[in-house]
This record gives C-alpha cells, sequence and structure tokens, in this order.
C-alpha cells in the first residue's frame, strides 16, 4: 500500500455505487458441487470426538472388513458396504481410509463411489490433487447414469479442468443430468443457455431450468433466478420476486446474493429500504469472501451509512476488496485515499 494515511481522508459516500454490470450469471463453484461427495464435516478424529469416532469404527469394522474380500453383509453389495464407510470417514475427515474404502468400491464399478473419489482427486483429499483422475472417475460414473457426477463432468468440460474446455460437451452432460432432476444440472444448464455457451442463447429456456433448480432449493439457481426478475431477461420485471429469491440464497450463505441483498436493502428495492440491513448483510458476504460485499461494507463503514463511522475498519475491507482485483475497489481507494493496492500476489 502506498499513500497517505487512510483516516485523514473522509471520503463521500453519496449513493451507493450501482451493482449493474458487475454481477452475473454463474456456474456452480468447485467448492459447492463438490460438498455433495463430501458430505456434512462432523465431528474430528481428536478430543471429545474420539468416543463417537470409536464407535464408528467399531459399528464398520466388522461389514467392511467382509466387505474387502467379496462377502456381501445384510443383503448389501460389498461395494456399498465399502462407499458407505467411505463416505463416513469422509465426514470425519479421515482421508486415507476414505480413500481406500471409496477407491475399492469405485474399481468394483460403484457408480457413487467413482463420483465421491473424483471428487476427491479434485478437492485433494488424502491425494494429491490431480484434474485427470477426476475427470476420469466422474466420466465413469457419469456413464452409468449417475446424475451428481453428470453434472460435474459438465463443470470439468465448462472449466477446462482435466479437459479442453468444450462448452458443447458441458451443455451434453449438463442436459442429461438436468433431464434427471439433478439442481446443479439444471442450474448449470440454465446458465449455459443464459450466456449462450454450446446452445442458442435462450432467455426463455434459460429461466426455465434456473426456476427448476431454484425450486429444489440450489442456492446459486435461487441467486440467478432472482438477478433475472430483476433485470427482466424473458420474465417480467418484479422487484420483489427478485428480492425474495435473493434472499432464499443469500440465507444459504451464498455470499454474492449476501453482497446483492445489502444493496437491495441500501436502494430499498425489492425490500424497504434500510441502511442497518444493508449492512448486515454486507457483513456477511464479507466475511464469506465477496469482495463486492467487502467494498460496499467499507464504504459503509467510512461514512457511517447504517453502522458507525470507522475508518479503520473501512480501510480494512476496502484493502481485502481492491486486493480480491475489484476495481471499484481500487478507484475507490486512489480517488478518496491517494492509496494504491499491488494485487500482483493476490
Amino acid at each position: 500500500m502506498q499513500g497517505e494515511d487512510f483516516s485523514e481522508h473522509p471520503m463521500a459516500i453519496g449513493a451507493l455505487p450501482s451493482q449493474r454490470g458487475i454481477d452475473e450469471m454463474r456456474l456452480n463453484r468447485w467448492t459447492h458441487w463438490v460438498r455433495p461427495a463430501v458430505g456434512l464435516v462432523v465431528a474430528l478424529i481428536h478430543g471429545g470426538a474420539q468416543a463417537a469416532d470409536s464407535d464408528r469404527v467399531a459399528t464398520i469394522a466388522a461389514p467392511v472388513a467382509a466387505a474387502e474380500t467379496g462377502v456381501a453383509t445384510a443383503g448389501r453389495s460389498p461395494a456399498a458396504v465399502l462407499f458407505d464407510a467411505g463416505q463416513s470417514a469422509l465426514r470425519n475427515q479421515d482421508y486415507a481410509s476414505a480413500l481406500r474404502w471409496l477407491r475399492d468400491a469405485a474399481e468394483r464399478g460403484y457408480a457413487q463411489a467413482q463420483c465421491a473419489l473424483g471428487g476427491m482427486y479434485l478437492a485433494g483429499q488424502g491425494v494429491a490433487a490431480d484434474d485427470v483422475q477426476a475427470l476420469a472417475w466422474f466420466r465413469k460414473a457419469a456413464e452409468q447414469g449417475n446424475a451428481d457426477a453428470r453434472t460435474k463432468l459438465g463443470l470439468m468440460y465448462a472449466n477446462g479442468r482435466g479437459v479442453a474446455v468444450d462448452d458443447e460437451a458441458a451443455v451434453k452432460w449438463f442436459r442429461l443430468a438436468a433431464e434427471q432432476g439433478d439442481a446443479g444440472g439444471q442450474s448449470n444448464l440454465g446458465v449455459m443457455y443464459l450466456e449462450g455457451r454450446g446452445v442458442d442463447q435462450n432467455d426463455a429456456v434459460a429461466a426455465k431450468w434456473v426456476r427448476l433448480a431454484a425450486l429444489q432449493g440450489e442456492p446459486l439457481a435461487q441467486y440467478n433466478l432472482g438477478l433475472l426478475f430483476r433485470d427482466a431477461r424473458s420474465v417480467e420485471q418484479d422487484a420483489v420476486e427478485a428480492a425474495w429469491w435473493v434472499t432464499k440464497s443469500a440465507e444459504q450463505e451464498n455470499a454474492e446474493a449476501q453482497a446483492t441483498l445489502g444493496l437491495m436493502y441500501a436502494e430499498g428495492r425489492g425490500v424497504p429500504h434500510d441502511d442497518e440491513a444493508a449492512v448486515q448483510w454486507w457483513r456477511k458476504g464479507a466475511a464469506h469472501g465477496s469482495a463486492l460485499a467487502q467494498y460496499y461494507l467499507g464504504v459503509s463503514l467510512v461514512a457511517g451509512r447504517g453502522v458507525d463511522a470507522d475508518p479503520e475498519q473501512a480501510l480494512k475491507w476496502l484493502m481485502s476488496s481492491a486486493r480480491q482485483g475489484l476495481a471499484q475497489a481500487r478507484d475507490y481507494l486512489w480517488t478518496n485515499g491517494n492509496i494504491s493496492v499491488d494485487t500482483s500476489n493476490k
């Protein structure tokens, strides 16, 4: 950072900068769509979790031992038993055991295990991160008809992970998953139609798929549907409906939705004008890493809008936003405080 003391430069807030043109429709992030394979994180294997983990190990030890030798247990196939054991280990962050059991089940052709194993390679859990291996395991599961794997394989093609970017292939796999009712596939297929990637651009078809995913509770689809209502893309413009869907997404900890919802409260669009509520949502989004939420929070802290003025905290959040590369934050710091930010190592 170069320049003068930020606290000596009171910055006029005026009207909050508009978000239009900053946000965009988004495909599911890696962290989002890997989550179904990982499951919910529960007690760690130390401290107070040791007793619970001992019970888990004792419960699964005998069936797993039998499964590893190819013996079915209680009418369940060895692969199914190994998959359940691997998922349990994954939830407990016992990656070595998870990798062993999921690989065993995957090599026996169990599609859910193949998908979960691909997720471990993608995230580097218990094994060196390897997009090519992740792609191979997702493909094996997808070719068996696993909808979750089909969505993941589509994302690999859409983002060029382990394979060259191929939007048409991405659309193919998203569509197969979407037609099976997978919310992630529906959401992503909608985005591809919105952006005209691998398919002719079509807002009406996009809205159909995004809405189906949103109704299933998919947070990015809820956010995208809110943007469709906000911007009147193939649906009648409705600020209240837009705010409702963005709120649904924000309540599921979608940082971009939290940033957008804060702006809606600040401008009174679809919700009552409420500067304090705006700051509360920006604070949530900022904590989750949204550069836009950090920017708006910083600007509010400068002027004391919806929160007590705090130049030190304002600088913290504006710097964090600028270091993530948000041009608005960099420009704001330079214009109002003669502060430049190096983003080369962000």
